[in-house]
């Protein structure tokens, strides 16, 4: 059984050098519906495929790109056109700092388009963002 120091190292060192972290470093982020934060994400599965429980790494900025700690973040979300959601109920595990947060337990179950409902809470102030994914 690893430690946490051992586990937050294997899980750093993983998005450090995914190749999809790099991709989505200059990808598409999204400003919450009251403007308060700036949410990016990388899958550490990749490519993403269905039926894999994996983790992300969300990336929140405040609306002037300034790195935002101590953040809780949370994901919802489903398929709007299918009337389900998600098959398992992500969380966030812990902070790699520099506005970087770990959501262990994403699963999609099916191919198709899924809405992501993204809950960013700092110090009380929270809003929210809908990201929409394909897979």
């Amino acid at each position: 059984m690893l430690n946490k120091t051992a586990t937050t190292s294997l899980i750093l060192f993983a998005f450090l050098s995914n190749p999809l972290a790099e991709e989505n470093a200059a990808g598409e982020s999204w400003l919450t519906r009251s403007g308060y934060y700036r949410v990016s994400y990388t899958s550490l599965l990749d490519p993403l495929t269905i039926n894999t429980i994996h983790d992300w790494v969300f990336h929140i900025e405040n609306s002037d790109g300034v790195t935002v700690n101590g953040a809780v973040v949370s994901v919802s979300g489903g398929m709007p056109q299918h009337n389900h959601g998600l098959p398992t109920i992500p969380r966030m595990t812990r902070s790699l700092g520099n506005g970087d947060y770990v959501l262990e337990g994403m699963r999609f179950h099916m191919n198709g388009y899924w809405e992501l409902n993204v809950t960013v809470d700092v110090g009380g102030r929270r809003d929210t963002v809908i990201i929409n994914l394909t897979i």
